[in-house]
């Protein structure tokens, strides 16, 4: 069952503030070493390490299928199903129910005096108060310390909405698919939320970034070529707390083809004797008969 998200009410301008995307474009990734076709859909480095799961590999450029029902437990991030697949100068993966930072914002207790704030908002002019800045707690993920006004809200019925109806996840992923074939490859991106507000992520081959902000620098469709001549695309990386958590999500790597093996040439004798046919002896040649006959007349 999918999780469902409870959706919080916020204006499209306080999410833009942390939402707006621009082009990178990709840089070559030198590394002198060769490498097979590959694929995984997670991984993470940091506090909270997760080895490539499930990963598959191509070493003689034979298709190898790899999957995955849920990761080695953690408290960072949740996946319904992921599969890898890596053959012969091609990669995919596919990716449902991405979970990170799942119930991020539950655990926060809200002060009585900001709960009496935002129960008495005033039915006007109630945009322009201001967000007051109250540290949070630790919320479990490897972030650095966060006050109220950290928050994607950019007044107090923003912070209400927020604080009072909590979404499910820091960040959620409907889906995800990347696909590679030779040096080139794109992504399919499902519905992407951030603290329950939908994103509306650009689909473009060159990959979007996230500018940084205190809660999570998010790169989409990340592309480079190897030196060794292979290419690898990554569908999302998610950088917490400025490097302390990185967060690959769906990386396919196409390597150069396999060689084909070369056939061994036959050896030939110089002098060849002409092949035998199965055929019949050839008849003897008759030989004549001297005989008399006798004449009448």
């Amino acid at each position: 069952m999918r999780r469902q998200l409870t959706p919080t009410v916020l204006t499209a301008a306080a999410v833009a503030g942390v939402v707006t995307f621009s082009l990178v474009a990709s840089a070559p990734v030198g590394n002198a070493a060769a490498r097979p076709s590959s694929a995984y859909a997670v991984s993470a480095e940091g506090q909270v390490p997760i080895p490539k799961t499930p990963l598959a590999e191509s070493l003689d450029g034979k298709r190898q299928t790899t999957s995955a029902l849920e990761l080695p437990k953690n408290p960072l991030l949740s996946v319904r199903a992921g599969t890898a697949t890596a053959g012969n100068d091609s990669a995919s993966v596919e990716l449902f129910d991405i979970v990170v930072g799942p119930d991020i914002l539950s655990q926060v207790q809200i002060p009585p005096e900001l709960k009496q704030q935002c129960a008495s908002l005033p039915a006007t002019g109630a945009n322009d108060l201001p967000i007051p800045d109250i540290a949070l707690p630790d919320l479990g993920l490897p972030l650095p310390k966060l006050s109220t006004k950290d928050l994607p809200v950019k007044n107090l019925p923003d912070l209400c909405n927020l604080l009072l109806n909590p979404p499910k996840s820091l960040l959620a992923i409907d889906s995800l698919n990347v696909y590679c074939s030779g040096d080139s490859g794109g992504v399919d991106l499902g519905s992407v939320t951030l603290l329950g507000q939908t994103l509306k992520l650009p689909s473009t081959k060159q990959g979007a970034s996230l500018p940084s902000n205190p809660l999570a620098a998010i790169s989409v469709n990340s592309q480079g070529k190897h030196s060794d001549g292979s290419f690898t695309i990554t569908g999302l990386s998610i950088n917490l707390g400025g490097g302390a958590e990185v967060i690959n999500l769906a990386s396919a790597t196409c390597a150069k083809p396999a060689a084909k093996p070369k056939p061994k040439p036959t050896p030939h004798p110089d002098n060849p004797a002409p092949p035998q046919l199965d055929t019949p002896p050839a008849a003897p040649v008759p030989t004549p008969i001297k005989t008399h006959q006798a004449v009448t007349g």
